[in-house]
């Protein structure tokens, strides 16, 4: 019986073609895994949410959000022609239909979401837990790592293993083994997702090489650290803290927005450049507001 998955429109769809004929794999062995995970993807959806009513049943604490996904079935034969055509991964190199559950260890993904950096050593204790619960079908397949970026404040020490780089990108992977399933947890901050999410979108993985977005996405990068540097040190403070210094801001004033004269609003408006129907011409502001040349 013939794939489902249609050559043609995949290739439209993603921009692997040169990739795929670098790699040396066989489309019929990507079709044959697609068609498997097609089946087996309602057991994975029912996996990945009787996962998440475990942590959200045994977590004593709170956390921002949790959430969890499959991953699309393209998506999976994209991500298996770029680790084999272009990054070179050797584990990649012979998968079929028959150990691609073995390989690819995150078509079960979750996304533990936190407000501080200093949060994740809760989940990281409760993550390391999990697996030895014997109620449960769940082990720690693989050693925890912390993504961080040179020069960033170590909150680590020697609780987890560390992978430095000079990208902007910033979070916790744990791989677990939930019944015959690998799934990947991701653990970050709120700020942290911002960056991958936006780095996601404009750059990974098809324009990593591009000059300005690296340069971009790394301002991005540093700007969100910060943030997560306040919060951190605000949370740090306490709530004894807070009364402490709140004495130095109470002469503090703020513009009420309210009361500014109509006129003098509709003139502050009026220089932001717009096309039809009234919607802000975003390149244009940008490039009168932020960027410039030199």
């Amino acid at each position: 019986m013939a794939s489902v998955l249609d050559r043609k429109k995949f290739f439209e769809t993603y921009k692997v073609r040169e990739a795929f004929d670098d790699s040396g794999l066989s489309w019929d062995t990507l079709a044959a895994i697609y068609d498997d995970y097609e089946e087996r993807k309602l057991d994975l959806e029912k996996a990945a949410d009787e996962l998440q009513e475990i942590i959200s049943k045994e977590m004593k604490f709170n956390v921002h959000s949790i959430h969890n996904r499959c991953k699309d079935p393209e998506h999976l034969i994209e991500k298996i022609i770029r680790k084999v055509g272009v990054e070179k991964r050797q584990k990649y190199k012979k998968i079929n239909e028959d150990n691609y559950l073995e390989i690819v260890r995150d078509l079960i993904g979750f996304r533990i979401l936190t407000l501080s950096k200093e949060e994740w050593y809760r989940v990281h204790q409760f993550l390391l837990g999990l697996h030895k619960n014997d109620q449960y079908e769940i082990a720690m397949a693989e050693i925890p790592r912390a993504y961080i970026r040179y020069g960033d404040r170590d909150i680590f020490n020697h609780t987890i293993h560390k992978e430095y780089t000079n990208k902007g990108y910033r979070s916790q992977h744990y791989i677990l083994k939930y019944k015959q399933y690998y799934c990947e947890i991701q653990v970050r901050t709120i700020a942290e997702e911002v960056y991958g999410e936006f780095d996601h979108f404009v750059k990974y993985p098809y324009r990593e090489n591009n000059h300005f977005l690296h340069r971009y996405t790394s301002v991005v990068a540093e700007l969100l650290n910060s943030v997560d540097e306040i919060i951190s040190t605000c949370f740090q403070f306490g709530e004894e803290g807070w009364s402490d210094v709140e004495k130095y801001f109470k002469k503090d004033s703020y513009n009420n927005w309210s009361r500014i004269e109509k006129n003098a609003q509709n003139i502050f408006e009026s220089k932001i450049p717009k096309v039809q129907d009234g919607e802000i011409d975003a390149k244009d502001y940008m490039n009168r507001m932020f960027l410039r040349k030199g």
